[in-house]
């Protein structure tokens, strides 16, 4: 079945007359009665009662009215969305939770003044999700953790961080230049439950018989920033430079370092990708 068979069956139905029809169609007759033929012989029943002055639905006719006329419908609302994905393209951004939002802003912002018709749907998620939405299509570029064994056509760094103890100012250990794991135990700690490390720091933990006192779990990192502010507890966490309220020191005994990168889908790629991928590569990034 054609589309056009579907949309000569709607006329005729419509103005009740092949004549009529094929004038609104601007064909001639014959070429209006061959498709409809040819849809009747597909679909194995006749749809019109001929002779007469006016052209009546079969049975299976008034029965097939109702389906094409729903053939038609979704042919239109999938031509105008596709109208609007090529009026207002989408940028499907997937970002790690553990980058500052302050910093995904920043960059967002600068790419818009540049590319303003371009709409961003942006989804955070961990490492694996992340590695996932790209796979399955569901983003088309992601700021995520890069590992060993990167694909150089679909992948490029932006940046490394060390992970080291963020305390408030107030605490005892914002005069120290460094500190050692054992030092964590019985501390207030804030758990960041989607840190890349989590596992290993935690095996570590176990191993060396320590036990910071877990009194918060945040799945984002502006939760921990602003809870260290406030004086509630310390956590292990990649240092963001320009930071006020905090104090980073290294920790002797503890060596986490990431690099964070952008992925794409090389099969996916478009230019809307490669200028987002620009921005990102020239941000001035708040790390050290």
């Amino acid at each position: 079945m054609d589309l056009y068979q579907v949309r000569y069956f709607l006329t005729i139905a419509e103005t009740g007359n092949f004549s009529r029809a094929a004038e609104r169609l601007y064909l001639s007759q014959p070429s209006l009665s061959t498709g409809i033929k040819k849809l009747e012989q597909e679909l194995g029943v006749s749809l019109f009662e001929r002779g007469g002055r006016r052209t009546v639905l079969t049975q299976a006719g008034r029965s097939f009215l109702e389906k094409a006329t729903i053939i038609m419908a979704q042919y239109q609302a999938a031509l105008h969305e596709l109208k609007g994905f090529h009026e207002q393209p989408i940028l499907r951004l997937g970002a790690l939770t553990t980058i500052r939002v302050a910093e995904l802003a920043e960059l967002v912002s600068r790419f818009q003044q540049d590319c303003p018709s371009v709409t961003i749907e942006l989804r955070d998620g961990t490492q694996e999700k992340l590695r996932d939405w790209l796979e399955e299509g569901e983003v088309d570029v992601a700021l995520t953790v890069l590992g060993d064994r990167e694909e150089p056509q679909s992948s490029f760094a932006l940046f490394s961080q060390s992970l080291q103890l963020a305390v408030p100012l107030n605490h005892p250990f914002a005069q120290r230049t460094s500190v050692r794991l054992m030092e964590l135990d019985g501390q207030p700690f804030i758990d960041r439950i989607n840190c890349e490390f989590a596992e290993r720091e935690c095996d570590i933990l176990e191993a060396k018989n320590i036990h910071p006192k877990v009194i918060y779990r945040a799945s984002r990192e502006e939760w921990v920033i602003s809870w260290i502010k406030a004086g509630l507890g310390i956590s292990v966490m990649p240092k963001w430079r320009g930071l006020t309220g905090i104090v980073y020191i290294p920790i002797v005994d503890l060596d986490f370092q990431r690099t964070i990168g952008i992925k794409w889908r090389q099969q996916q790629s478009s230019e809307i990708v490669e200028r987002f991928c620009h921005y990102a590569a020239s941000h001035n990034w708040e790390v050290d």
